[in-house]
């Protein structure tokens, strides 16, 4: 789906704004982790920047949302989300 969208970096990080829409890359629930929390991640990629990505997550009711930019914004994202918790992100993005 993603590879027929026409892509291109720019030479400074765009805004939030900028980004005309954004695609479902991944996401994931946990009901009980190890430590008692429920958790849900839901990450998506910003168009037309292709290292733009978005992670929004809730972990007991409380809702956040991260922002990633750059070229190493996938592996970024990737450890972000593993760190919550989320092992089977890795690939998946």
């Amino acid at each position: 789906m993603m590879s027929t969208m026409s892509h291109y970096r720019p030479s400074k990080r765009p805004s939030v704004k900028d980004v005309s829409k954004w695609y479902h890359c991944f996401s994931d629930s946990i009901d009980s982790d190890w430590m008692g929390h429920s958790k849900y991640v839901f990450v998506e990629q910003g168009y037309p920047f292709p290292d733009f990505y978005r992670v929004t997550y809730t972990i007991d009711g409380i809702t956040k949302s991260k922002l990633f930019y750059g070229e190493t914004a996938h592996n970024k994202t990737e450890m972000f989300v593993y760190d919550l918790g989320f092992r089977n992100v890795l690939g998946s993005i």
